[in-house]
């Protein structure tokens, strides 16, 4: 992966505008991606221009520049694009906007950690290895001699804390922890990350986990699972993005297989995350069974569709349960009636 670096470097001496994009619903993997990559290349004399078709959680308010991201362009006005920690062409749904924006007309560097990468891009950069994709962000910049100032230290960790869970999830690795500490060195405001990403919740927030609480159930086979529908964020005044981090806590579960949190969008969608601390399950395997992709431990999918409740009965009498009887057989002999 590394011996790409001097190719994405030459890209850049090359071009004059740049467009850095995030993934659609950003977190702060690809924003910290996004903002590093922005004032470093900057800082080479080019224009560089962000983007990114949803709106920036609040909580990344944070880091300069975040609400700076545009949402439409002329991707031809531009020499390279750069499109930062998506799993797949289709998680920036630029492509539904501008079809043809990854075919070529402009050079596409795609820089990203998920083993589901399509490798969309003209120069595909990817490591499944890696924690982040700030990780790789901070190898490329030693590898191209770019300095690390304290804004682009704090946007690095904020993808490193995002995706690593605050340093408690399995892919924390020793190189993880040096590079972390590397940042923290160069001025990296770790306060400012955590209080931000794990440390501030407001109390629609609170609610709506509250939710994925009550509707959590483990079945016969060990698997933890939960929902959220539309009418749930409605009711607790909550955004979509407010969900972060809730498959992550449910599967603190002891001696569950795997995790699956799904949630109705506004946009007529169900989303599914699968978490798991087990060597033994391969949740990137499963969520491709529904279209999606991520990682063997974190992944997802997306399919157009709601959520509905299935739920069984059968009556119990008080003082001789040996004749209990279900639900639907007392149905069948009232409508004999």
């Amino acid at each position: 992966m590394q011996e790409k670096f001097p190719q994405m470097k030459r890209q850049i001496e090359k071009a004059e505008k740049i467009l850095l994009i995030a993934h659609r619903k950003p977190d702060g993997d690809t924003l910290g991606s996004c903002i590093a990559l922005k004032y470093a290349i900057a800082e080479q004399g080019k224009e560089v221009t962000m983007a990114c078709i949803d709106e920036i959680p609040e909580r990344y308010s944070y880091m300069p520049d975040i609400h700076n991201f545009i949402k439409e362009f002329d991707f031809r006005d531009y020499d390279l694009l750069i499109v930062c920690d998506a799993g797949a062409s289709y998680m920036t749904s630029y492509h539904e906007v501008y079809p043809d924006i990854f075919d070529g007309d402009v050079p596409v560097i795609n820089i990203d950690h998920h083993a589901s990468n399509d490798n969309f891009g003209s120069l595909n950069i990817v490591d499944s290895n890696s924690a982040s994709t700030t990780m790789m962000v901070y190898n490329f910049f030693k590898s191209a001699g770019y300095s690390f100032t304290p804004v682009i230290a704090t946007a690095l960790l904020t993808g490193i804390y995002n995706d690593t869970g605050s340093f408690m999830h399995q892919n924390t690795t020793p190189e993880t922890l040096k590079i972390a500490g590397d940042l923290l060195a160069k001025g990296g405001r770790t306060v400012d990350v955590s209080r931000n990403l794990f440390n501030t919740t407001p109390v629609s927030t609170l609610k709506l986990w509250g939710r994925v609480l009550d509707n959590l159930k483990i079945n016969s086979e060990g698997v933890a699972m939960s929902v959220v529908t539309e009418k749930d964020f409605k009711e607790c005044d909550a955004e979509m993005d407010e969900l972060s981090g809730a498959v992550d806590f449910i599967n603190c579960v002891p001696e569950t297989k795997f995790t699956v949190l799904l949630h109705e969008d506004e946009k007529g969608n169900v989303k599914g995350s699968f978490r798991t601390r087990n060597e033994d399950v391969d949740l990137e395997e499963i969520a491709s069974k529904f279209g999606g992709g991520g990682h063997k431990k974190a992944a997802g999918f997306t399919l157009p569709g709601k959520l509905e409740k299935e739920t069984k009965w059968k009556i119990i009498p008080a003082h001789d349960k040996r004749q209990h009887r279900s639900l639907s057989d007392f149905n069948q002999e009232t409508n004999k009636d």
